[in-house]
């Protein structure tokens, strides 16, 4: 399924810069509001901006993004997921995902990082990666304090600062340094979080319905059956039904049905895909299957869908 991953795809030479953003061989993005003498960008109104801010249909990110809102209020879809960012809200993206944007203000002000998927940040804790895990697969928005804004929009203003300095012969170096830096960061704030949702849902089922989704995410494009999941957790479909709806309040084959749609809707609309190409990239027996399956769960064609 390697051409599945490569549609529409959101990536870091697709992301608009002006002379104020920073951009380390395609690699490494970092642009946003830092306080400086200026307008501020118009994101709401100008065409040109990051699609994960204007664009109104779903599409698929191919890089690892952190978005930091200093002010003004946006209204994104994630995944399957709702969020509404104000100040002091951080968003993680992680690469694969599918967002859409609902709403957002004319005064949105953010801080934008952007990473490739080649960009590595080297996971040296093996505790902080499953605290940073763990936190990502049940949510993507950190709330934040005033201090832990300023702290993290220091970091972003400092590594900016030597980016930009002129003839700086060891950027990469330094980019990792200060990337590990706010890596750490994160964890931290992350930790009691991840803390008190363990304590508070460490219950089998939580464990069962978080491996649930795990599957999902790895397997949806090519399996659609809740026996499929069954079988990978070593459960009978009755059991893993009920514990779905159990933690989550929706059926397991709600969930399935939902992440084929959200990614049949982002194949559709990436303007390279017949219906035809769409129904074979999501494993349906031929077009007919998949448009019915489609338009049960949208209520009209994917041709309907894909002309909008």
């Amino acid at each position: 399924m390697d051409e599945l991953r490569d549609f529409n795809a959101l990536n870091l030479a697709m992301i608009p810069f002006d002379e104020q953003d920073c951009i380390v061989d395609n690699q490494f993005f970092l642009a946003g509001d830092f306080g400086e003498a200026g307008p501020s960008r118009n994101y709401s109104s100008d065409p040109s901006m990051v699609p994960i801010l204007t664009a109104p249909y779903p599409f698929k990110i191919q890089a690892a993004m952190m978005q930091l809102c200093l002010g003004g209020r946006m209204r994104v879809r994630l995944n399957l997921n709702e969020y509404e960012l104000h100040r002091n809200s951080l968003l993680i993206v992680t690469p694969g995902s599918i967002g859409q944007c609902l709403d957002i203000s004319a005064d949105y002000r953010i801080v934008l990082i952007a990473l490739s998927n080649s960009y590595i940040i080297s996971e040296q804790n093996s505790e902080g990666a499953l605290i940073v895990r763990k936190f990502l697969s049940r949510q993507s928005l950190l709330e934040l304090t005033e201090e832990q804004t300023s702290e993290i929009l220091e970091l972003c203003r400092a590594l900016r600062k030597k980016l930009r300095q002129p003839d700086f012969r060891f950027k990469h170096e330094v980019l990792k340094g200060y990337l590990q830096v706010l890596y750490g960061e994160i964890c931290q704030l992350m930790a009691p979080l991840v803390e008190e949702q363990d304590s508070r849902q460490g219950s089998r089922k939580r464990q069962i319905f978080d491996r649930f989704l795990e599957e999902l995410r790895q397997h949806y494009a090519s399996q659609r059956s809740v026996q499929f999941y069954a079988d990978r957790l070593c459960l009978t479909p009755k059991y893993l039904s009920q514990v779905v709806y159990a933690v989550s309040g929706r059926h397991a084959g709600d969930w399935i049905r939902d992440y084929v749609v959200l990614e049949a809707k982002a194949l559709l609309k990436s303007g390279q895909y017949t219906v035809q190409q769409v129904a074979d990239l999501l494993n349906f027996a031929n077009q007919s299957f998949f448009g019915v399956y489609f338009k049960k769960a949208v209520g009209c064609s994917p041709t309907a869908y894909k002309e909008m």
